[in-house]
């Protein structure tokens, strides 16, 4: 007996698409024992994601020690009101208060400045400057000249709210700066071993064949594109593997037995990659067909 093999080529272009085609087979009685099935994608894709082999991941702490209250530093004007030649301003302290963000306000030219330290809160913060307002002297409020009226600006702290008071030609300005934000949580991935990763395996489509003389559908098989789980668990993969063939990867006989004089087999192909990318693809697949033909009297 000789073992030979015909090799049929389909190319698939249509997301779902069902294909019925002819593979030629020599006229004389034959026995078919083995088909091979592989693919080459033509389509540029862009690569599945590959999971770990467990969805069990610990639950992860986004925030820093250095950063209890993540955001940025703000205080915010509430209202505005001039009496009796008195301008009073109440401000709100932002609920971002991390160490390091710096809080200010001012008049007559003259800042005053705190900065938070761990522990802080909009509430603490408002009454730290409150007393540095109300801790400043009258003669450093008239140090620039600016202070025409001879007014002693006074400061009262309301839970996180700071009320403010200067001579009706003044008024206070206020300000913060600072922001901080959650250290990105680590990749979820990198607590596993590559050698132990599970990838999605790309499921090219779904191959039927059957002879008209010898029997009904003799053969069915899911046919993918490549094999991405080669090396699990392997301590000698080197991580790399060769790209796809002139014919294709994932060629891995599936041994079957029939005997058939047809010169034809039947067979009918249905897309899976398509759908897999939820796109047209244009691929190759490659089928091939093992069989033994009988000596001759002569061989």
């Amino acid at each position: 007996m000789q073992e030979l093999s015909v090799v049929h080529i389909e190319q698939i272009s249509r997301k779902g698409e069902i294909k019925y085609f002819q593979i030629p087979l020599p006229g004389t009685t034959k026995k078919i024992i083995a088909v091979e099935a592989s693919c080459i994608l033509f389509t540029q894709v862009d690569p599945i994601i590959q999971q770990p082999i467990t969805n069990t991941i610990p639950p992860v702490n986004n925030t820093a020690n250095n950063c209890p209250n993540p955001g940025i530093a703000s205080i915010e004007q509430l209202s505005e009101v001039v009496v009796n030649n008195i301008r009073t301003q109440i401000f709100k302290i932002g609920a971002a208060v991390n160490p390091g963000f710096n809080y200010q306000c001012g008049v007559y030219s003259v800042t005053i400045s705190v900065d938070a330290v761990d522990g802080d809160t909009p509430l603490t913060i408002a009454a730290k400057l409150a007393n540095a307002v109300n801790s400043t002297s009258l003669v450093t409020w008239n140090q620039f000249g600016s202070n025409n009226q001879n007014y002693k600006p006074t400061a009262i702290p309301i839970g996180d709210q700071i009320t403010l008071t200067t001579d009706n030609q003044h008024s206070f300005f206020a300000s913060a700066t600072g922001q901080c934000f959650p250290a990105p949580p680590p990749d979820p991935l990198a607590q596993y071993d590559l050698l132990f990763f599970v990838s999605n395996n790309e499921k090219a489509g779904v191959l039927s064949l059957q002879s008209p003389d010898a029997t009904d559908i003799f053969f069915q098989s899911e046919i993918f594109r490549e094999d991405k789980n080669i090396g699990y668990g392997d301590f000698t993969m080197n991580g790399e593997s060769a790209g796809e063939w002139l014919r294709g990867r994932k060629r891995f006989a599936t041994d079957i037995l029939i005997e058939t004089a047809s010169p034809i087999l039947e067979a009918y192909y249905k897309d899976m990659l398509g759908l897999w990318y939820d796109k047209d693809l244009s691929y190759q697949v490659s089928i091939f067909i093992w069989y033994e033909k009988p000596l001759s009297n002569d061989e």
